[in-house]
Formats: C-alpha cells, structure tokens, sequence
C-alpha cells in the first residue's frame, strides 16, 4: 500500500496517518461520494490468521450498527485480491472505511498536553459515557476502553469513542482468545476480567473509571512493570482517592474502581448524568481544601459582622481568588463570599464599590434564585444609602478580577 493507490476501485489512498500490531491507518478520498475518509487496512502478514481477520470483519459490524455522534462512524468493509501469497486467506487485503476524525487521540493529549482542564475532561468523559451508553443499549461491550481509543475532534472538541474490534456481544462470556490470552489492554482491565469471571458492561465502566482517574492525575490509578503487577493491584489493592473540589466526583471514581462491580454505578447513563451535576475542580499539592477556604470566609464574617469590617475586607479577595480557581468561578460558595465582601466593603464606607460589585453578582446568580433574592435585597438597601450619604472611600472590586485573578482591589 502506498499513496495514489485506489483501493477497490474507490478509496484513494492520500497518506498513512498511523500504524499499529494488525493494521495501518490512511487519510483517503472516497472517489464515489466526494469526501475524506479514514481506511483501516489490515497488513498482509496477517491476511492468513482467521482470528486477526474475524475481529477485523467484527469491529466493522458491530460499530457499523451503533449510532451516536461519539461513536466514530463505520461506512463500508471489504476485501479485495492482492495477487500474491498462497494458502487459506492469503493474497487478499481486508479493509474497513471509517469516518476521518480530524484531531488527536486523547492518549496524545494526555502525553504532550498533560492532564487537560478539568470542564474538558468532565466533558469527554460524558461523550465517552454516551457511546457506551449507545453501544450497552445495543448489547455490545467494547472491552478496550482507554485513551488510545478515544479521538478529540479538532473542529467541535467532541470525544469520539473508536476500535470495536473486540467488543462482545453482553450475552456472551468469552473473555479469552483461542490462544488463551486475556482480551483487552492490562491498565484497564477490570478485575472480574483478570479472574476469568467474565465480563459485561461494567467492565467498560471500570475502564472508564481508570480513565478518568488519569485525565483528572494525569496517572494512571496503578503502576505496574508486568501484566501480572497489574493482575495482583487490579485485583487486591484500592488506589489512593482522587484530591478534587467535589467530593462527588471522587466517590464516583471511586464506584467506578470497585472491585465488585455489583459495587459500581448501575449503567453509563447513571456516570453521565453524575458526570454532569460535578463542580469542577481538582485540589493541587498545597491547595487547601474548600471546606478550610469556607472556614475562612465564615471567620471574615464573624470579623465582620463583629465591629472590624475593614479586616473582612482585607482578607476576603484572596478567599475569593481560592474559591474561584479551587472550585470554579460559578460556584455558589464563591459568589456567595463575594456577597459577603460587598456587605462588608459598604459597611467599611466603600458605598459605591459594594453597590457596583452587587450588580454584577445579580445576573452571575442567576441560576440560583435565593442567592440572588438575597443580593438584591442588599443591592436595595446600599442603593439608598448611595444615594442619600454619597459614595463613600473609593475602592475598584470588580467581580471578573475576583474571579479569575485578576488585579487586587485598591
């Protein structure tokens, strides 16, 4: 195979994107309908292995009937004479025309990028729910969830899930192939895998789980030199919980690691639906945790509301700096303690500025209505006192430095 040839009379070949143990990989036009496309070919040498070429037709069978916009699409296989060779399957090549995603595998991202921000990684983990969600419904476990499958889409960011070369049918067991190997590659395998006790859908979840510990670490939840290092840690040991802002999300990978997995969450729908209700956020070394930064705005209040405004005010912008990069700038802890700061700047004479920070928080809590409800009874109150004893000392809080960083109220 080189470039300029036209496979099957249809499919000419541009350039070889990738390769792997079983095939190669070529951006294509497909002459026909006038469009890029990517060609999986299956190299020569393994024409004559039926288990090679079953799992080949297999993937192109079973991805070819699932349907999800992060499922990359399957348009047509085949097979076509290659003239040479000889015995049982030789002097063919088998090929399988696949929708051409352009953009990078999440396993690039994670080696060249590092872990990314953790709203794209909740993301892409909910499309990659939603293609096991589609692909479950259908009866078929993928077996071989993990980064090297999973294509970001350049154009729309979206997370596509690819490979379903040795997906399963849920009502069959089989987790060996004919040469007795484990199926699947050993830093996801779930421990049920590993036993031989077989495997359903939650065997996708479990690599998932595995996943997404390591979008959120940027590791992987176990280290091992040997599959059979791995065997005993899948098996035996419990990896150290996630650090992150929600506890919610670190009981969800939890779940999902259990070894049990009557232990784990109930389907990929039930992981989407948690995915989605995550606060962002993941604690670095040496970050504290939220509930210390609640500790410490609580304490700004009682300072506060007890006679010392001015030391409220002095403290709570970097409180707030915490909260926003800690647990997000839409947080409601967050914008409630900028609250907190705009009672505390108007009784500290900052008239002005606390009625300026006031109507910013107005529309940034929107989607929660008594938060709000309680800004815009202050914002009424402080209005009124502008009004009749003037601005007050001049301050410049403005809510986006707040929370993103930016310059230090003055």
């Amino acid at each position: 195979m080189q470039a300029g040839d036209l496979l099957d009379g249809r499919y000419r070949l541009v350039a070889e994107l990738g390769r792997g143990g079983f095939g190669s990989v070529w951006l294509a036009t497909d002459e026909r309908m006038g469009r890029k496309v990517a060609v999986k070919v299956l190299l020569e040498e393994h024409a004559a292995d039926r288990e090679a070429v079953s799992r080949f037709i297999r993937e192109a069978r079973t991805a070819g009937g699932l349907a999800s916009p992060h499922i990359v699409t399957v348009h047509d296989f085949g097979r076509v004479p290659t003239g040479s060779g000889s015995g049982a399957g030789s002097g063919e090549t088998h090929y399988l025309v696949m929708e051409y995603v352009r953009g990078r595998s999440l396993a690039d991202v994670l080696k060249k990028d590092g872990p990314p921000e953790q709203p794209d990684a909740l993301r892409w983990a909910r499309h990659v729910c939603r293609a096991l969600d589609a692909a479950h419904r259908e009866g078929i476990v993928h077996r071989d969830i993990k980064p090297e499958n999973v294509m970001i889409a350049k154009d729309t960011g979206k997370a596509k899930v690819l490979d379903f070369g040795i997906a399963r049918l849920l009502t069959q067991s089989a987790v060996l192939t004919s040469t007795g190997n484990i199926v699947g590659t050993v830093p996801y395998l779930a421990p049920e895998v590993w036993s031989g006790a077989g495997a359903d859908s939650r065997a996708d979840l479990y690599a998932l789980g595995v996943m997404l510990y390591q979008l959120c670490t940027g590791r992987r939840p176990f280290q091992a030199s040997s599959a059979a290092e791995y065997m005993y840690k899948h098996l035996e040991e419990v990896p150290a919980r996630v650090r992150t802002a929600d506890p919610a999300l670190a009981d969800l990978i939890a779940q999902l690691l259990a070894k049990d997995p009557a232990d784990r969450p109930a389907d990929a729908a039930e992981v989407h639906r948690r995915l989605r209700d995550v606060r962002p956020g993941v604690l670095g070394h040496g970050d504290p945790h939220p509930d210390r930064l609640r500790r410490d705005a609580d304490q700004a209040w009682r300072l506060g509301a007890g006679g010392v405004p001015g030391e409220a005010v002095a403290v709570l912008p970097g409180i707030i700096r915490d909260l926003a990069r800690i647990c997000g700038p839409a947080d409601l802890r967050t914008l409630r303690t900028c609250h907190d700061l705009a009672v505390f700047l108007a009784r500290d004479g900052s008239r002005a500025a606390a009625v300026a920070l006031l109507r910013e928080l107005v529309p940034a809590l929107a989607a929660a209505p008594e938060a709000r409800a309680d800004v815009l009874r202050d914002l009424d109150h402080w209005e009124r006192e502008l009004a009749t004893e003037g601005p007050g000392e001049p301050r410049a809080v403005i809510l986006d430095d707040l929370l993103t960083g930016g310059p230090r109220s003055g």
